[in-house]
């Protein structure tokens, strides 16, 4: 599932190579009719026409600027892609909205689960209110307020929820706590003052390295060229159940946290202190 490091990348790499670009036609595909797009939104008249001036992201949002001062938002969900193609390359699978540009190049928006979703927006308040501060708009005032707010059970859970650090997903999640050696079914009541410091600073530091590899290409994420990230290959702990611990040999577990996905390491996490509340 693309997180903040992916559409960082995405954002970065058409701010890289598309601003000043004219929309000249924007359509739907067959798939398109499952897009989740806005309630009576005609994208071919809101978009045609328009220029590209600038991309940016909020949480996992990437919002695409145009001249008409509307803003693209894209959601890319579980299976997103937003990849940039010459008009004669091959069709992708599952294409379900299409850009097509003044240079002959074609934006297009694939999603294999259907989940995805893609709207105008005038006012990007409507996307700020559904989400709270990324870890780099966080301090640790703020972190640890939204901390003891969380109506989650599990550390684990509460990084995860848009609401209390936006931009974390289930990759980053296991990865910081391994970083920051808490224990992801510890309660986010019980972490101390110390470990709430590491915990922020291991979760940016995580998410710079996404950036630095140009994402995490575990299933479907793809960059704005249609090139896997290499993050993967530097994973810690996300993905390697029964393998040796890079710090201590120790076998990573793999469990389910409330549905998620989760490894860390029982030696380098110890499970010693697992109050909730």
């Amino acid at each position: 599932m693309p997180e903040l490091p992916e559409v960082t990348t995405i954002v970065n790499d058409i701010n890289d190579k598309l601003v000043g670009r004219t929309i000249i036609e924007a359509r739907l595909t067959s798939f398109g009719e499952n897009l989740r797009v806005k309630s009576k939104q005609d994208l071919d008249q809101l978009l045609t026409g328009k220029k590209i001036e600038k991309a940016q992201r909020k949480a996992k949002y990437l919002l695409l600027k145009l001249s008409s001062g509307d803003n693209l938002v894209i959601h890319l969900k579980l299976t997103g892609q937003f990849i940039l193609r010459d008009k004669s390359a091959k069709a992708d699978e599952f294409t379900r909205m299409v850009l097509n540009l003044d240079d002959g190049k074609q934006l297009r928006f694939n999603d294999r689960n259907g989940a995805a979703e893609a709207f105008i927006s005038e006012n990007l308040e409507e996307i700020k209110d559904k989400v709270a501060a990324d870890a780099f708009e966080t301090d640790l005032t703020l972190f640890s307020k939204n901390l003891l707010s969380s109506d989650k059970k599990t550390i684990k859970e509460t990084i995860v929820d848009q609401r209390i650090i936006a931009g974390v997903g289930n990759i980053y999640a296991d990865e910081a706590l391994f970083l920051a050696k808490i224990n992801p079914s510890r309660g986010p009541k019980a972490l101390t003052e110390d470990e709430q410091i590491t915990l922020l600073d291991s979760i940016k530091q995580v998410l710079n390295e996404g950036i630095e590899h140009r994402g995490t290409t575990i299933d479907s994420y793809r960059d704005l060229l249609g090139n896997p990230g290499t993050h993967q290959n530097f994973l810690r702990v996300y993905g390697k159940g029964n393998r040796p611990c890079s710090n201590c040999s120790t076998s990573i577990e793999f469990t389910e946290i409330n549905g998620r996905r989760t490894h860390y390491c029982p030696k380098c996490q110890p499970d010693n202190q697992l109050t909730l509340f």
